[in-house]
């Protein structure tokens, strides 16, 4: 299926609130696994190399944007963040969803949001991401307008279960987006943690992601870091294009 031919999703919410999408996603991929075995094994990933190449992607897919917004790590509000969430890993299987989830695994994503982006700042903006991920060898599940709801989103995946994506809210006025990654576990996870919870999807991470910056401040940025920054040559996010709103 090409770009154009792939349908636009209905009532979808994109990164809205950072893992929503990657929730979605996982869930529809349930089916797919009707009849995998129970026995799930997940590579060992140290949760900060993950964050860094999580972040890394969203920072480049906001710096192609070219909003001149920069966007430091933290929450403020639904308008203003730059934050890591996680989600429960669990065994592979049709019915593994009533399962407890596999301790020691977690689901890391990336998301950020900016409020008080208009329609004709928003639109070219997502057709300049749309072009970087393409150029940087992103495969573009969804561009366009939401068959439902007034959005308009990008969204890319590459090899390895990274997907990447931006989504303008016409009603709010707000530009969102994110990365996400596949399940992996803990290298530093231990069955000795006071509280049993705390096994399941919550890893430790030491900071807020780097700020979000604009085109030229973010290439100065990486030029700093040296050949082989954190977001240099990967990327995260599954998305379906929409023929008819693609020159919105």
């Amino acid at each position: 299926m090409t770009e154009s031919e792939a349908p636009a999703r209905k009532g979808g919410s994109g990164w809205r609130v950072g893992c929503t999408s990657v929730l979605a996603l996982a869930a529809a991929g349930l089916a797919g696994l009707a009849y995998a075995s129970v026995d799930s094994t997940y590579p060992d990933v140290d949760p900060e190399k993950r964050a860094r190449l999580l972040s890394g992607y969203s920072r480049d897919a906001y710096a192609a944007l070219g909003i001149d917004r920069t966007v430091e790590g933290g929450y403020v509000d639904v308008d203003d963040y730059n934050r890591y969430d996680s989600n429960y890993c669990y065994p592979d299987g049709l019915f593994s969803i009533a399962d407890p989830p596999v301790e020691g695994a977690y689901q890391l994503i990336h998301g950020w949001s900016i409020g008080k982006v208009d329609r004709a700042e928003a639109l070219p903006a997502l057709r300049r991401a749309r072009d970087r991920l393409k150029a940087e060898g992103w495969r573009i599940t969804r561009f366009g307008k939401d068959e439902q709801l007034e959005e308009w989103s990008v969204e890319a995946e590459r090899d390895g279960g990274f997907s990447t994506g931006v989504t303008w809210e016409a009603e709010y006025h707000r530009l969102s987006g994110g990365s996400g990654g596949p399940c992996a576990m803990d290298p530093d996870w231990s069955q000795e943690k006071d509280e049993p919870y705390e096994s399941y999807g919550e890893p430790e991470l030491n900071s807020f992601p780097p700020a979000m910056a604009p085109a030229r401040q973010a290439a100065i940025s990486k030029a700093s870091q040296g050949c082989c920054g954190a977001s240099s040559n990967q990327s995260s996010l599954p998305l379906r294009p929409n023929s008819s709103s693609a020159r919105a």
